[in-house]
This record gives structure tokens, C-alpha cells and sequence, in this order.
């Protein structure tokens, strides 16, 4: 019974562990994926800029 009960704890163990890298996968690309969008959105705003005060 013993060998039983460690089993599982071992596979609740090792599931948790999957559960939590995948996780902070998800977290990581969607960081990623925000840093990128503020970078590409904040250059034509700036780029527009000086084309405002050209006219």
C-alpha cells in the first residue's frame, strides 16, 4: 500500500510541476507579446511627431 500512496504522490508531484512550467510559458510569451505591441505602437507615435510640426 505504501509503494501506492508514493506513486501518486510522485504523479501529483510531477503533474503540479507541468501545470506550473506551463504556466509561466504562457506568461512569458504573453510578456513578450506586450513588450513587442508597446514597442511597434509607441514608434509611429513618435515618428508622427515631427511630421505634425513639419506642416
Amino acid at each position: 500500500m505504501e509503494g501506492v500512496v508514493v506513486s501518486r504522490q510522485i504523479c501529483l508531484i510531477a503533474s503540479a510541476i507541468r501545470q506550473r512550467l506551463v504556466l509561466m510559458t504562457i506568461w512569458f510569451v504573453i510578456g513578450i507579446n506586450r513588450c513587442r505591441q508597446r514597442s511597434t505602437t509607441s514608434k509611429p507615435a513618435m515618428e508622427s511627431e515631427p511630421v505634425l510640426l513639419k506642416h
